[in-house]
């Protein structure tokens, strides 16, 4: 079973992955489609998450979520889940259907059960997620929250990476803030998505814990350029880069994968002592096939297999090498989904290089679509990725690391202390010289 990725990280780092879900015709016409029939597409929403997903839900963890959602606007509707609720799957979508019928819309609940799944690469697709992956997918300027975070040794939320100029910066976020809840709902339950996709001006409370005392911001999202990737030396000569997202694009200052490989011909020209890969945090899309491209020889990277009755399709390499210097470390923690995790997969496969830090996220995995309704549909992960040299599926669809790190603490992070970094930098020295 895959390991709960939290939900702040889950459907975005998927949904970049796959292809678009394309409008049918009734949602992109001028005349608006019929509302959907609500029965039917809760009905159709639970058959994806329990019998359609190769990572089944939990049925009473889906149907709780859906009956918290609908007593926030109809309490007097909401019935005790039955004892032998989770049975039968049939019978379960038909009595959850049946209290959802006649709703004006039934997403509020589509969107609680895809969060309570608790898994990579689920997540409800909608006409307004649409245009925030062309954004991120594309690196286009995005009304951006400009920060990420990474879960504490408790559980908690810290905020580690504000970007200068960005709506968390300008709105007075900063780094070592604990994020308790955005807009109302507590974090793990908050997908980064939701934050990418909303309109510029768009206002957010988050509630925060600043020195263990409690405050609310208002986040005032802003359009800006959030860059992708960040490279810089280190001491010792280490070049280290930084992998926000995974974006694909024309332009080489919002490809990912270019800027990538741009700054890794910089530190091989310069004969950098090593080369240390950060996918902590990095948000999923594409492009991983050329960055692994640029570090190791190797006819494929990966494998998928999609569905699992058919035989893995091996994915080629797209690119030369580049890299020719010393050693490779790549730093993973549990925010490390989909593309960042075939990354490292990728390369401990390809080139023996070491993975540092924490378990990945799950989602070692490839999506499908399940219509909703026109313009609507649920993403379910219905193939794996298999590695390159073992052929073998991982286990929990995760990478689990070399050498097992804590997460900083929020003394450490406070301090300017990353004992996955000084731990990445260690194999290096410690290397033989070029």
């Amino acid at each position: 079973m895959t390991r709960v990725v939290p939900a702040v990280c889950m459907l975005l780092l998927g949904t970049m992955r796959a292809a678009e879900v394309a409008p049918s015709a009734a949602a992109t016409s001028a005349v608006p489609p019929a509302p959907p029939n609500s029965s039917d597409v809760i009905r159709a929403a639970y058959f994806a998450l329990e019998r359609d997903s190769i990572v089944p839900a939990k049925p009473r963890v889906i149907a709780t979520a859906a009956l918290n959602a609908l007593a926030t606007f109809a309490p007097d509707r909401v019935q005790p889940i039955p004892e032998n609720f989770g049975g039968d799957q049939t019978r379960d979508a038909d009595w959850l259907a049946g209290q959802m019928r006649d709703l004006s819309s039934p997403w509020p609940v589509v969107e609680a059960m895809a969060r309570a799944a608790a898994t990579a690469h689920v997540g409800l697709g909608s006409p307004e997620r649409r245009q925030g992956i062309r954004a991120l997918g594309s690196g286009s300027p995005l009304s951006s929250a400009g920060f990420n975070i990474f879960q504490l040794g408790d559980g908690q939320m810290a905020v580690f990476d504000v970007v200068k100029g960005a709506s968390g910066e300008t709105s007075g976020l900063r780094v070592g803030d604990v994020l308790v809840r955005v807009d109302g709902r507590p974090t793990a339950r908050v997908d980064a998505f939701y934050l990418n996709t909303l309109p510029a001006g768009t206002d957010l409370p988050l509630e925060i814990l600043r020195n263990q005392q409690p405050m609310t911001l208002a986040l005032h999202l802003i359009k800006v350029d959030v860059p992708a990737v960040e490279a810089r030396v280190l001491a010792d000569d280490i070049g280290y880069i930084f992998v926000r997202r995974f974006s694909r694009s024309n332009e080489v200052e919002r490809d990912t994968a270019a800027l990538t490989r741009r700054a890794i011909a910089s530190f091989t020209e310069r004969g950098a002592r090593g080369l240390i890969l950060d996918l902590r945090s990095a948000l999923g899309g594409s492009g991983e096939v050329n960055i692994a491209s640029a570090l190791y020889d190797g006819e494929y990277v990966y494998s998928i297999q999609q569905p699992l009755s058919a035989a893995p399709r091996p994915v080629k390499r797209n690119g030369e090498r580049i890299w020719r210097g010393g050693p490779v470390v790549v730093l993973v923690n549990e925010m490390t989904v989909s593309a960042g995790e075939a990354l490292a997969l990728a390369l401990r496969e390809m080139g023996g290089v070491p993975i540092i830090g924490q378990t990945t996220g799950g989602g070692l995995t490839e999506m499908d679509f399940v219509p909703l309704a026109p313009g609507y549909a649920m993403n379910i992960p219905t193939g794996v990725v298999v590695g390159p040299i073992t052929g073998k599926v991982q286990p929990g669809h995760a990478v689990h690391p070399d050498v097992e790190i804590p997460n900083s603490t929020l003394d450490d992070l406070l301090h300017g202390r990353d004992a996955q970094l000084d731990a990445a930098c260690s194999v290096i020295r410690k290397s033989k010289s070029r």
